[in-house]
């Protein structure tokens, strides 16, 4: 070399390399919004990814969704069939023992059947990720609408004399106080869940206790409105069959349910070891307390019944109340028959709901035995009030099991048959429509479709 300098070029300021964490910098969601785009570079600059490795992605979730959507189904198809069985069948053998069905369905399929109202709830304000903004005042009103029309569908069935309690009043009721929990995320809405379980049985019964005169109209019809509108309030909320400051802790759980991502293994396990380790939990203590009179459990039991017979305690403990719950004492707080609104018959029913919900989600990804249920779950309200509406009308000589066979036949084949042509049931279709009305009179514009779902 000469005396001429050779200028070399200095390296320039180079990114921090990144430290790989095993996780993709694009949501799963953002991947599968475009699964046409050929190629598309997923780990900041270093990974290309081909067309059909991301149709792969997409289409393995959108199995898991579709198995998460059917498992739901499924759910809710046997909790109405759990609830035509309670409803129709025997609830003791001739020997005056409870028949196993009442054993195992009585008081649980009621409670799964909230449970998944409330994780319709969350499906339709975001699922796993809550809605914000205009969504979620969409949400709101939707569920809102929602809410009256049950309550004016509830009332109005109840005008033909009903042969049994009408629950749909009372989820209208909770679909009402459910607004203010919509946006919130999975663990708060679980550990909420958990904690009204316990503390709102104990509330109500302390109302109850205090307020002297509160009305009982199980089924309120549009005369007791009218007539007495603060006692057919007090029912909804503190003294009917269902009553509505106590069984929405099951739907604050449902809520939290579908928060999470129940698309996903880990969270179906979780909620079936949680729910039955709640369930065994439950079963265990009020045995141990109340039937087998361990610490004094079964006479404190006794002081919330004064003057009535032992048979009487029983047959509250086994087959739950025939009127308005006890105000004597809190004693009758730890049993955990059905329908007796304590926090251990909660914790049973949520326990119940939790197992039967993973469970069916598992089953539901890799079998198509559980279409017929899947179907049923599909139109759950139109289904529920042709159900009362039978139950009602049938002849009184017609024979239990079989108008359960009646009704059961009758389930599954319409269900085939209308689904076939529809996209939903009749009931449902009516209140879709009425609801997307109003919430575009409400100047929230047209709700997607899933924005009114099964109830």
């Amino acid at each position: 070399m000469t005396g001429t300098t050779v200028e070399r070029p200095m390296p320039g300021p180079r990114r921090p390399r990144e430290i790989w964490t095993g996780r993709s910098e694009v949501w799963l969601s953002e991947v599968s919004a475009d699964p046409a785009e050929p190629m598309r570079n997923v780990a900041g600059g270093g990974l290309r990814v081909s067309n059909r490795m991301l149709t792969n992605v997409v289409d393995r979730e959108r199995r898991r969704k579709r198995a998460r959507s059917s498992g739901v189904d499924a759910a809710r198809g046997f909790a109405l069939i759990g609830m035509f069985a309670i409803h129709m069948l025997p609830a003791a053998r001739e020997d005056g023992e409870p028949t196993v069905v009442w054993q195992l369905l009585a008081g649980n399929s009621a409670a799964l059947f909230a449970v998944l109202a409330g994780v319709s709830l969350a499906f339709n304000s975001g699922a796993e990720r809550p809605f914000t903004g205009t969504q979620m005042n969409r949400s709101r009103a939707n569920v809102a609408i929602r809410g009256l029309l049950l309550i004016a569908l509830g009332v109005g069935l109840n005008q033909i004399g009903l042969a049994t309690f009408d629950i749909l009043p009372y989820f209208g009721v909770m679909f009402l106080l459910s607004i203010p929990l919509l946006p919130l995320r999975a663990r708060t809405l679980l550990i909420s869940g958990a904690v009204l379980i316990v503390a709102l049985p104990i509330l109500r019964f302390l109302i109850h206790r205090q307020v002297d005169g509160l009305a009982w109209h199980p089924n309120p019809t549009l005369g007791e409105i009218v007539s007495a509108p603060v006692d057919v309030v007090t029912s909804l909320l503190i003294t009917g069959a269902y009553p509505a400051l106590t069984w929405f802790a099951l739907v604050c759980i449902g809520m939290g349910i579908g928060r999470l991502q129940l698309h996903f293994t880990t969270p179906r396990m979780l909620i079936i070891v949680a729910g039955g380790a709640a369930l065994l939990f439950a079963i265990a203590v009020t045995r141990l307390l109340v039937y087998l009179n361990r610490f004094g459990g079964y006479t404190t039991v006794r002081t919330s019944f004064p003057g009535r017979s032992t048979d009487d305690v029983d047959d509250f403990l086994v087959y739950g109340p025939t009127g308005p719950l006890p105000t004597a004492s809190p004693g009758w707080l730890i049993s955990g028959g059905p329908h007796t609104n304590t926090p251990f018959t909660f914790i049973i029913g949520a326990g119940f709901a939790m197992v039967a919900i993973g469970a069916f989600i598992l089953i539901a990804r890799r079998s198509n035995l559980l279409r017929p249920l899947v179907q049923i779950g599909r139109i759950p309200m139109s289904l529920y009030v042709s159900h009362l509406i039978l139950l009602t009308m049938a002849p009184a000589d017609f024979g239990a099991i079989r108008l359960f066979i009646v009704q059961c036949l009758f389930a599954f084949a319409f269900t085939a048959l209308w689904l076939r042509f529809f996209k939903r049931g009749p009931v449902e279709a009516v209140i879709t429509s009425i609801t997307r009305i109003l919430t575009k009179l409400l100047g929230f514009g047209t709700p997607s479709d899933r924005s009114v779902t099964r109830s």
